[in-house]
């Protein structure tokens, strides 16, 4: 009988239809692919690559993050850096001058005076430095400039005692200035430094991973890898309050007697504070040196790991476009036979399907 032909055919027609919009799913699949680039548009596309391709995302994320860290850190050091160099040039001319037969007349004990006022309020300036919103310089305390009002240092309460001590110098000496000048220079209520800073005391630091903590910056008040020498008769222990003292001490001679013993004892204990100063300046130089390479070593190394993690990822999702190009192709002409078939079924009558 022609039933169990009829429902053969019928049956193959079914079964046509269902490969169709297979192969059709196919085909949007691998069209997909073609214009993303990538298997699957989720993790849930990738099948058993999934939970490898989620691991790698966090390791990219994580990795991009130290990246981030060790870049904004590195340039801090740079900028910190270029403002140290430019304090150790100031300092370095105004201790050339004081070794100048200059400072035994009126006039040029004057000048220097003006040079060394001017070099403190430069030295103010670059102390609250920024790099975006953070103050270089002030340790954690990033957000409150380690120097209050740097263009009005030179009316500070900090210079005004230096003033003051200095005028005294006819009666109390040379030593006796030095003494009261340490005092005013160190922690307290004279200090050049903001509160803020003196009680944070504590350094910035940068994650490089792996539990490695580097510091980033400076403490404005604070030795990093130096010693100063003679703490206590001729150092406060912090080459910056050294410089600063020495300097305000300096500017504040501008009108003392130059022939007196006394001005020039003051001068050269001012030399031998400066000099001390910028060679514990230059210690920290090479510190900050050092740290700069470790963080430009970790950049370096973040970049390595980032490329590699990026082609395994890469490797899991990325559609192979030769692989995609050929399974389209294939899925196209098996589409399109399948449309020929059902043509070719479709032609069935009712009335050859009943006889």
């Amino acid at each position: 009988m022609s039933t169990i032909s009829g429902a053969t055919d019928v049956g193959t027609l079914a079964y046509t239809l269902y490969n169709m919009r297979q192969t059709q799913q196919s085909i949007n699949t691998l069209t997909a692919e073609t214009s993303s680039g990538l298997i699957s548009s989720d993790y849930a596309g990738l099948g058993n690559a999934a939970g490898s391709a989620l691991d790698l995302t966090s390791q990219i994320a994580q990795n991009t993050a130290l990246q981030a860290n060790a870049s904004s850190a590195g340039n801090i050091q740079q900028v910190t850096q270029t403002a140290l160099g430019q304090i150790q040039s100031l300092v370095s001319n105004i201790s050339s001058q004081l070794l100048s037969p200059s400072t035994t007349n009126a006039t040029g004990l004057n000048t220097l005076a003006a040079t060394a006022n001017s070099a403190l309020t430069q030295i103010a300036s670059l102390l609250d430095t920024k790099v975006g919103d953070v103050y270089i310089f002030a340790g954690q305390d990033s957000g409150n400039p380690p120097v209050p009002d740097p263009s009005s240092v030179t009316s500070s309460a900090f210079y005004s005692a230096i003033q003051t001590a200095v005028a005294a110098l006819p009666t109390t000496g040379a030593a006796a200035l030095q003494s009261q000048s340490l005092t005013i220079a160190g922690p307290g209520a004279t200090s050049p430094f903001s509160t803020t800073l003196e009680a944070s005391n504590l350094p910035a630091t940068v994650d490089l991973g792996n539990g490695e903590q580097v510091q980033v910056g400076m403490l404005a008040d604070q030795n990093t890898d130096a010693v100063s020498t003679g703490t206590g008769t001729t150092s406060t222990g912090s080459y910056m309050r050294d410089i600063m003292m020495g300097l305000a001490t300096l500017g504040s001679m501008g009108s003392a007697d130059p022939l007196q013993t006394y001005t020039q004892s003051a001068l050269s204990n001012v030399q031998t504070t400066l000099s001390n100063a910028n060679d514990a300046l230059n210690v920290d130089i090479g510190g900050l040196g050092v740290r700069q390479d470790a963080i430009t070593n970790a950049q370096s190394d973040y970049s390595d790991v980032a490329t590699a993690l990026t082609t395994q990822l890469d490797t899991l999702q990325n559609a192979d476009p030769a692989t995609v190009a050929t399974q389209l192709a294939q899925a196209q002409t098996q589409l399109q036979s399948s449309y020929s078939m059902v043509a070719a079924l479709g032609q069935l009558t009712l009335a050859k399907y009943l006889t």
